[in-house]
């Protein structure tokens, strides 16, 4: 499963009692929910890091968006800020849509050991701070949709043959009727760039924490096996094998590439290895998709750049890389 598994991730939301929720909040207030957070920290402080997204520069939040730390609005307000873990496993995001939001992330199919530390960091926040609970409802938060457990997990999934045979579409009204969501790379409203799909809970009330990660694990096992039945077809399809090649050999030798086209030529080669198409060859193709997104570009940069010595720079990337 973990050449069609990305990665996992635990969110949890939370909000402390006698204040507003962020939208709501003055600067001030804003300030001393993060001090308090970072009170509660304190027995884990050597772990984490505080970054002030009032106080970065924009290659370096467009950098943090790409990499799935924070989300393209949390870097355009200046209440906001975060806590990450050294092994980028864990953020801790302040003032985004609700005071406190944990994020877990594990590579490939590790979605109990991301519970498993979302909870640690839950539990050890709550006996200092408390948060805002109501016990009928669970806990309180800033959507209504997240109230109850508060509890999003997801799986970030490489799809591409339910993406060429357009049973994308399908699949989510699939997925919905048990209660789960596809998306896009970068969550709501997002496109599927490079074929990269997340799968999440849609609704956390009226199950537990345990319940929606086991439902959610067998939606993903369901949609994997048809995405396998789906490549088992094609390692001796001469069109697939053509359409394969053809992309390797374009990110080899290409001189400027945007993009959009790099990763649908990174996600068919993906598919040539996850296939057997592509035999002898790490996969390491993911990793690529991220360093070669815009804010990463600029970061190795290290000076701003327009488009065209952004594809230049990116095609250079990904030469060296294959």
């Amino acid at each position: 499963m973990s050449d069609i598994i990305i990665s996992t991730r635990i969110r949890l939301a939370r909000n402390l009692k006698g204040y507003p929720f962020p939208k709501g909040l003055n600067k001030k207030q804003a300030e001393e929910i993060t001090e308090k957070v970072r009170t509660a920290l304190k027995p884990v402080e050597k772990d984490f890091r505080f970054v002030d997204l009032s106080a970065i520069d924009k290659p370096t939040k467009l950098s943090l968006t790409e990499n799935h730390i924070i989300s393209p609005e949390m870097a355009e307000d200046n209440k906001c800020a975060l806590f990450l873990k050294g092994d980028n496993k864990a953020e801790i995001l302040i003032n985004d849509e609700d005071h406190i939001r944990i994020q877990t992330v594990f590579p490939g199919d590790d979605i109990d050991a991301s519970y498993e530390l979302a909870n640690k960091l839950d539990d050890l926040i709550d006996e200092s701070l408390g948060f805002a609970f109501d016990e009928k409802y669970g806990y309180l938060t800033a959507c209504l949709t997240n109230i109850g457990t508060g509890l999003r997990a997801s799986y970030m999934l490489h799809l591409p043959m339910l993406e060429k045979t357009k049973q994308i579409k399908n699949l989510q009204n699939e997925v919905a009727r048990f209660g789960m969501v596809i998306r896009g790379i970068y969550g709501e409203g997002s496109e599927p760039l490079g074929s990269l799909y997340q799968i999440s809970n849609q609704l956390t009330l009226g199950k537990s924490e345990s319940e929606i990660i086991t439902d959610l694990k067998n939606v993903v096992s369901q949609v994997i096996k048809k995405e396998k039945e789906l490549q088992s077809k094609i390692i001796n399809n001469a069109d697939y094998n053509d359409m394969v090649f053809r992309s390797l050999g374009l990110l080899k030798y290409c001189k400027k590439i945007s993009g959009r086209e790099a990763m649908e030529h990174l996600s068919n080669v993906k598919l040539g290895i996850t296939s057997g198409i592509i035999k002898d060859m790490d996969d390491n193709i993911y990793n690529i998709m991220v360093n070669i997104q815009p804010g990463s570009l600029i970061k190795r940069a290290g000076d701003m750049l327009d488009t065209k010595r952004r594809d230049i720079l990116r095609a250079e990337y990904i030469n060296n890389e294959l």
